[in-house]
């Protein structure tokens, strides 16, 4: 930090913008990252060659589905713990417009975050739950 640098940029509440970026996009990503690999992974498994098929091709595809929910849910959850921390540094009262700011992107931060977080976790649920190659009925 350069010592001749406004006041308002020395202050310790001040958010960092990939600190902010990572936790207003971390957990959306995430979630976008889960179903990206998993879904065209299992489909590639499971149908082939256009025939639907009792068995998947692989047998470590529902321990490689885990694996990618896991990791998901731990960048979601790293996420929401980042969003959390901002929050809690920007209870302190306005100083100027950018503090402001600042407040509303970590509070919408830590809605995005929970709400794809549960995300994450739902669509686990599914890939946990439901035995792969499994017609819906």
């Amino acid at each position: 930090m350069r010592a001749n640098a406004p006041a308002s940029f020395k202050r310790p509440g001040r958010a960092s913008a990939l600190r902010l970026l990572t936790a207003l996009f971390g957990a959306p990503a995430a979630w976008i990252a889960q179903l990206s690999l998993s879904e065209p992974l299992a489909a590639h498994a499971c149908y082939p060659y256009q025939m639907p098929l009792p068995e998947p091709l692989w047998q470590e595809l529902p321990a490689t589905l885990a694996m990618i929910s896991g990791v998901c849910l731990a960048i979601a959850l790293l996420s929401g713990f980042m969003a959390w921390t901002l929050c809690q540094r920007t209870r302190a009262p306005l100083q100027d417009e950018r503090d402001d700011r600042t407040r509303f992107l970590a509070k919408l931060s830590a809605m995005s975050s929970f709400i794809f977080t549960m995300a994450v976790l739902f669509t686990a649920c599914a890939v946990l739950l439901v035995s792969p190659c499994s017609p819906w009925h």
